[in-house]
């Protein structure tokens, strides 16, 4: 008996059209966001300012992140081919097919919560398999999102943390997404390192409010020495306006260019082969395509935990989707509200916060691997089917001795010295729980035996030595973060003290009015000359 999240049909989602992504706002809007915009200043860190609700799309950047896995059976095409040309550009082919899907106007997710949690998966008709996605939020300062993507039956899976920060440079802002994913293709023992582009919004004090994507990405594999290359560029003040969308792009063995990339981003893509010069369309989001996409499902509502996306958001949702804006707004705060009191009574505790699904791989690098990876390609013969319960990603086998023998033998390089330990660890106990659950209570005096001795092992007391110092780390950098908070109040503070001193108002005065103006054209000169640089 295998126990498993139970899992339904997911609402089908709007993915939007093609072309510009612009915003109109109402006079009432306008006002409240400028009011909002008068407290920061160019370069200025957006992640601490909290945003109307108006501009929310609704959703958590958690849920955003799955968009990217809606035709991730180009992913299973790709993992069997047996050319590793041929694999490089079956990924670079799933990666744009990513982006198509985008909001009805310019909005931005939510701020997922500290230790919230999104699941959902893909039913492969081709392949009779099925992809799973997890995201946990591991950390809140700084804002970290991890996930982790698996379908072993079709030969990948995928571990990826991303930072998440804005930027304020007058008439724009940017989402910058710091951070790289690590794909691997478990039949070939390779591994593609994956980064992502930021998120440029322009017109916010002159003009109209658009969004686009910017920066240059890479899709790069060691073993093969196969790389990927690709610029989203953003729209210059004189281009036409079919020139919005647009990517540039190569795919190298080394330094050598074998082919080019241009088109659109949600749109048509072509490729050009270097050596014939002959083009061709390389990907095309068309109605059919985007109807053939795969259909995600979603845990149950009544089966999720208080913390799951969905459920943790479901007032603030319902209220944005009534356009209940103060409604919103005031179940936004609760939840914010709810965070800080809890870091407080952690701090007060003396407890450090741990995620639950994740593990800390390099802090000074914000790198979390999954806890319960498994890298081992898929055996027929052994392996029966891939299920997920509580956010661990299972296999239920026939043979539990030839697994875990595998599992000792084969290791990732995703996860380095240290972290082996660590994956050696959690496939241990992931083989005892999967024993559990499989044969559901009749091996259970067996198992307990099992994992009692694996307690007692030296590489278990290592472990928990390598996890112990992971806390104390933690807890260092809390340390620093409530320390960084409490000298911005001082601050404030004496700020605040200065202004009621010399009877000073925060208006817009003729001075900040003309601050603003250069600011505005001082960001327009250096997008001028960045474009024809």
């Amino acid at each position: 008996i295998v126990v498993s999240t139970t899992y339904i049909p997911g609402i089908c989602d709007d993915v939007g059209e093609s072309g510009e992504l612009v915003e109109s706002m109402e006079d009432e809007n306008k006002n409240l966001l400028w009011a909002i915009l008068k407290q920061v200043r160019p370069g200025m860190d957006l992640s601490r300012v909290v945003l109307p609700t108006f501009i929310l799309e609704p959703r958590s950047l958690l849920q955003k992140f799955a968009d990217y896995y809606f035709h991730a059976e180009i992913l299973s095409r790709a993992a069997k081919e047996v050319n590793p040309l041929s694999r490089i550009k079956g990924i670079v082919r799933w990666y744009l097919s990513g982006f198509y899907k985008k909001p009805k106007g310019l909005k931005k997710p939510y701020n997922p919560i500290l230790g919230e949690i999104y699941r959902c998966q893909w039913q492969h008709t081709e392949s009779d398999s099925v992809t799973y996605y997890v995201a946990e939020q591991v950390s809140h300062h700084p804002p970290i999102s991890a996930f982790f993507v698996a379908n072993r039956k079709d030969g990948f899976c995928l571990n990826a943390s991303v930072l998440t920060r804005s930027k304020f440079y007058g008439n724009s802002t940017q989402a910058i997404l710091d951070g790289s994913a690590t794909l691997m293709l478990l039949d070939r023992g390779e591994e593609y390192i994956i980064t992502l582009p930021y998120a440029n919004c322009k017109g916010i004090l002159v003009g109209t409010m658009t969004m686009e994507l910017g920066g240059d990405i890479s899709i790069s594999c060691k073993k093969t020495g196969y790389t990927a290359e690709i610029a989203f560029k953003l729209k210059s003040f004189w281009a036409k306006k079919d020139a919005t969308n647009l990517i540039s792009g190569k795919i190298k063995h080394g330094k050598e260019v074998l082919y080019t990339l241009d088109g659109h981003w949600d749109g048509e893509i072509y490729i050009t082969d270097k050596a014939t010069d002959e083009r061709s369309l390389f990907w095309n989001p068309t109605p059919e395509v985007k109807k053939s996409r795969l259909k995600v499902n979603v845990v149950e509502y009544d089966s999720q935990l208080d913390n799951e996306s969905e459920k943790l958001w479901n007032k603030v949702t319902e209220a944005i989707n009534k356009s209940d804006q103060e409604a919103a707004t005031a179940e936004k705060a609760k939840l914010e509200d709810r965070q800080r009191k809890d870091a407080k009574d952690r701090k007060e505790n003396g407890t450090d916060w741990q995620p639950k699904l994740f593990s800390c791989l390099n802090a000074a690098e914000n790198r979390y691997v999954y806890r319960y990876i498994d890298t081992q390609p898929w055996d027929p013969d052994n392996d029966v089917m891939q299920y997920e319960w509580n956010g661990e990603i299972k296999t239920k086998s026939r043979h539990h001795n030839a697994v875990m023998k595998n599992h000792v033998n084969r290791e990732s390089s995703l996860t380095g010295s240290n972290s082996r330990k660590v994956v050696r660890m959690n496939s241990h106990r992931k083989q005892v729980q999967s024993s559990s659950d499989e044969s559901s209570i009749t091996h259970t005096t067996g198992s307990e035996k099992r994992e009692i001795a694996i307690r007692n092992s030296p590489n278990f007391r290592e472990f928990k030595h390598l996890q112990d110092l992971v806390v104390s780390l933690h807890s260092q950098q809390d340390r620093w973060s409530q320390q960084m908070d409490s000298l911005q109040k001082s601050v404030e503070s004496i700020e605040h003290h200065l202004n009621n001193k010399i009877n000073y108002v925060p208006a817009l005065t003729p001075f900040r009015l003309v601050w603003i103006i250069l600011s505005i054209f001082v960001g327009l000169a250096a997008s001028l000359w960045a474009y024809y640089d």
